[in-house]
């Protein structure tokens, strides 16, 4: 009996033993997986573990491989999650976006413009990263020219600044060396640029010396600014089309075309005017800092051609300055990757490769340089320096949407020639001060 005792409370202890081993293995397995807090409190993130594929949708074919760099270098830290980057152009991109909002069906993560934000923000297509923000999951403040503040409707945020772009003069050296004409300076006003423009031009060749486009952000809205005049009044309550100042900024640059010192708008509307540019039919050109690429890539121009600020007016010297966004999708599967994703997106590592690549001016403070310096044969410190001259890009009130769909409809008559400028202008005026009323 004595022997049997032994046995069975030997038996009972090793029974107790491996137990309790059972146990402390069963508790560490729990606290690894329910523990996150903790991780997260020590600095370490937790990662979703499912297999996804996210959806990434931008416009820009030059800025492709700057997003894929940068989509490949999130995957690279987050194995688990695949990015496809799909470009849709401009022209398209909208069209589908208006499609698939309602639908349910936008890209998991994509690139927003100031011009449409309230359309989707308030439509609730868009998810609102707020409390993101408040817990301190990314810092807004990191993001030159209060951007951030783009993306913001009803104390609500809902994108991450990506970029920044202003405007400036393109030049082609070439022409101006075989014509003996100084190269473009701060020193130019208007009334050089059209009097140099006129020098340059050569109609029996092809050639001209300024593209007087039929455009808003890089064409006469600087104009109107540098002259005085205003798009929409500082409240964005009443259009500054029918400001005399800004009538007569446009009627200068229609009179460029007038003079022969710009093709003419069924010319550039035949052949777009940034393109002329590339193949060497356009000495100057007002364009974006996002064309800087596209432009560079062309061989017949490549190292041909620079760029200058733009001219000052009778008042100061115009620029717009406005600045992308990256967004998420209301209705995506996949939210907490694709957060992840967009927060990676508004990192310095993500601006550090988009100022490396050229592809953008990064809105992340203190990663410009890298932008600065990513094309040294190019003068591209006028893009930042000309930031103190801009102002936003108008877009931000509910009739935004409704008069800038009209505006080159009207403003189109008059650069056929159909009817006067003035008259274009008056009636832009109208349009946009009705649009402004009835979505008040």
């Amino acid at each position: 009996m004595a022997k049997r005792n032994k046995f069975s409370f030997m038996f009972a202890v090793v029974f107790i033993v491996l137990a309790l081993v059972t146990a402390a293995c069963s508790g560490n397995s729990n606290s690894t997986v329910n523990n996150g807090s903790k991780n997260n409190a020590e600095g370490e993130t937790d990662k979703p573990q499912k297999n996804v594929t996210l959806t990434y949708s931008i416009w820009d074919k030059i800025q492709q491989p700057a997003m894929e760099a940068i989509a490949k270098e999130f995957t690279a830290e987050n194995p688990n999650i695949k990015i496809k980057v799909e470009v849709i152009p401009w022209g398209d991109y909208w069209t589908k976006m208006s499609a698939a909002a309602p639908a349910g069906t936008l890209p998991d993560v994509f690139w927003m413009h100031g011009g449409q934000f309230v359309k989707y923000a308030t439509g609730n297509f868009l998810e609102p990263i707020t409390s993101k923000v408040q817990a301190g999951e990314i810092d807004l403040n990191n993001y030159a020219a209060d951007l951030a503040s783009i993306y913001t409707l009803n104390g609500e945020n809902y994108g991450v600044p990506k970029d920044f772009d202003t405007i400036g003069l393109a030049y082609n050296k070439e022409l101006f060396d075989q014509a003996n004409i100084p190269y473009p300076d701060d020193t130019w006003d208007y009334a050089k640029l059209a009097e140099v423009a006129k020098q340059l031009s050569q109609p029996d060749k092809g050639i001209y010396g300024f593209g007087a486009k039929l455009d808003t952000q890089t064409g006469y809205w600087n104009d109107m600014l540098a002259n005085g005049g205003s798009i929409l009044s500082s409240d964005l309550s009443k259009s500054g089309y029918d400001d005399p100042a800004s009538i007569e900024a446009l009627k200068a640059r229609y009179q460029m075309i007038l003079d022969g010192a710009s093709p003419t708008h069924q010319q550039m509307t035949d052949t777009e005017a940034t393109e002329m540019f590339k193949s060497g039919r356009l000495a100057m050109i007002f364009d974006g800092s996002w064309r800087i690429s596209d432009i560079d890539s062309s061989e017949i121009i490549k190292d041909k051609w620079d760029w200058a600020k733009l001219p000052s007016g009778k008042v100061k010297r115009g620029n717009i300055i406005n600045g992308l966004g990256n967004v998420m999708s209301a209705k995506g599967k996949n939210k907490e990757e694709a957060w992840l994703f967009l927060k990676f997106l508004g990192s310095q590592k993500a601006a550090e490769i988009t100022a490396e690549m050229g592809a953008a001016i990064p809105a992340f403070n203190g990663t410009q340089d890298a932008w600065l310096s990513s094309r040294p044969h190019l003068n591209l410190k006028i893009f930042t320096e000309q930031v103190a001259d801009a102002i936003p890009y108008p877009s931000g009130s509910k009739s935004y949407p409704v008069w800038f769909a009209k505006e080159p409809e009207i403003m189109s008559q008059a650069w056929g020639g159909a009817i006067s400028v003035e008259d274009a202008a008056k009636k832009i005026a109208e349009m946009m001060n009705q649009a402004i009323a009835e979505t008040k």
